[in-house]
């Protein structure tokens, strides 16, 4: 059979219609999932692209493929599923972006493009960090967030919406499938799209589909952070959401559900497309994303240290061959990694022993009717952590372990505004836990409360059992820069690369190593 899978980035689970988001508009993918399995509970292993794509990519937890954040790549060892399809006569290719710090070919991909330097001239300036081209600039409106890591949180895009990346990308797509669809051999193919990851600056008429004013904005919004891990409260800080008022959150909200929006206009051009040409019964569509967003929770914008389930609660259906088990809801926890075992199952192919996913198939077609009782992730930032931070979740309590809490001042450079200062006189909190029942929205953290202590030693106890049960661990240790005075200031520009150089020569750059 013939496999299409789309990935978007930074698609949350409910801002789609299907999943009972009532203001957005997205009836190209609320129709597909009417001819789909959809999984209401579907989580990823981690709210950060690369350690997300390629557990999706290999079925395991990014703590054992080693690419545990958007700096590090995966352990040679790695195989994804796409090595496996090749191995069985796909034909195998990805379009948009890739992110996962490997080689495509490397992971079993025959053709990979981003065709970023095939849409205009305008497009090509535009990132999530901004727009490069001064008149351009000048000439649009937008906002970044006043900080570090600092991206255009909303706005108008200043081109076409027929010509933005995403959209050139899909055009390709198609391309690539015309000119493979009376091949002999069977076809996997991934449309990766970017939206809605940051910029968000959606083309018009996107720009102006939704009201600010109108959406409703979460109870969460002005809450302080002081009950919160201390990582948490760092980033929400140096990213400069405390400079947020309502109104910015809410533009911001209505630029997401602007890209979203124009996201299912591309899906439903794929979708026709495959209908067009006899590709789209037979076949089996994925439907997913890497991880999702916050859009004014907790005050925060896009990712970023945490793991509340804006982040983590991802979009999943599979539409499977001739609609089996169309339109059907389960409810059980399902995980990213779940994907590639399902697959490998649906071909009667040899699921690999290391893989810690598990096949979707049984779920599928009711032979089980629970699939996991819980769900399991990982943070990490190798700037400000030696330890990532762990989750468990399951349906009424979700704890996150912070294990280094406050020795995060120790990771900071001697000139940071932020070293040495009452910042750090707070009470701490190495972790979070939650009743969901009473606490969706994850407001009021019990951590620290000694009523809920046993609950809390269980669930830290679940997380341990969990890593035990991982098998091989990357060691998250790395060499610090040293704290010198200066360089907060100077990591900039050339003199980055100058350290960088510097450790590279002292070896302190290197590839994370198995533990063993």
């Amino acid at each position: 059979m013939n496999i299409f899978m789309v990935l978007c980035d930074e698609l949350r689970a409910d801002a789609l219609g299907f999943m009972g988001n009532d203001i957005i508009k997205t009836p190209r993918i609320d129709e597909m999932a009417k001819d789909s399995v959809i999984f209401e509970n579907s989580f990823c292993g981690s709210p950060m692209c690369v350690p997300s794509r390629v557990s999706i990519s290999t079925g395991r937890h990014a703590l054992c493929h080693g690419a545990v954040d958007n700096l590090l790549k995966p352990l040679e060892t790695e195989k994804s599923f796409y090595e496996i399809l090749k191995e069985q006569n796909y034909s195998t290719a990805n379009f948009g972006k890739w992110h996962s710090n490997i080689a495509p070919e490397k992971f079993g991909i025959d053709i990979s493009n981003t065709y970023e330097n095939e849409t205009d001239e305008i497009e090509q300036t535009i990132s999530c960090f901004g727009i490069a081209d001064k008149k351009t600039r000048q000439s649009t409106t937008y906002k970044k967030n006043p900080g570090d890591i600092s991206l255009i949180m909303s706005g108008t895009r200043p081109t076409h919406k027929d010509h933005t990346l995403d959209t050139v990308v899909t055009k390709h797509y198609l391309d690539y499938l015309d000119s493979i669809k009376n091949s002999d051999q069977p076809i996997f193919a991934r449309l990766s799209i970017l939206d809605p990851h940051t910029p968000y600056l959606p083309s018009e008429p996107f720009a102006s589909m939704y009201d600010p004013d109108s959406l409703p904005m979460p109870e969460s919004m002005f809450d302080n952070l002081k009950n919160k891990p201390i990582l948490q409260q760092y980033f929400k800080k140096v990213r400069g959401f405390e400079a947020f008022n309502e109104a910015d959150f809410r533009r911001s909200k209505a630029a997401y559900y602007g890209l979203v929006s124009h996201v299912d206009e591309r899906i439903g051009i794929f979708v026709d497309y495959l209908k067009a040409n006899d590709l789209y019964d037979d076949s089996l569509i994925i439907f997913t994303s890497d991880h999702g967003s916050m859009l004014g929770e907790q005050g925060f914008l896009e990712k970023w240290g945490y793991m509340y389930d804006q982040v983590i609660h991802t979009p999943l259906l599979i539409k499977m061959p001739n609609n089996e088990a169309e339109n059907t809801r389960k409810k059980s926890f399902v995980e990213s990694i779940d994907l590639m075992p399902t697959l490998l199952d649906l071909l009667n192919v040899d699921i690999p022993e290391n893989v810690h996913g598990k096949s979707l198939v049984p779920y599928i077609r009711e032979h089980t009717s629970n699939h996991k009782d819980k769900v399991f992730a990982q943070y990490y930032c190798g700037s400000l952590q030696n330890t990532p931070a762990l989750m468990v979740r399951d349906k009424k309590w979700k704890l996150t372990s912070y294990p280094e809490g406050h020795a995060l001042e120790d990771f900071l450079l001697e000139d940071h505004p932020l070293k040495m200062s009452e910042f750090f006189d707070c009470e701490e909190f190495l972790g979070e836990l939650y009743d969901l029942e009473k606490d969706p929205e994850e407001r009021y953290n019990l951590f620290n409360d000694e009523q809920y202590s046993e609950i809390k030693d269980n669930y830290l106890t679940e997380i341990k059992e969990w890593l035990t049960s991982l098998g091989e661990l990357v060691n998250t240790h790395t060499n610090q820069l040293p704290n010198r005075f200066g360089q907060y200031i100077l990591l900039q520009g050339e003199n980055i690369n100058k350290v960088k150089n510097s450790l590279a020569d002292d070896g302190k750059l290197s590839q994370l190593k198995i533990l063993k």
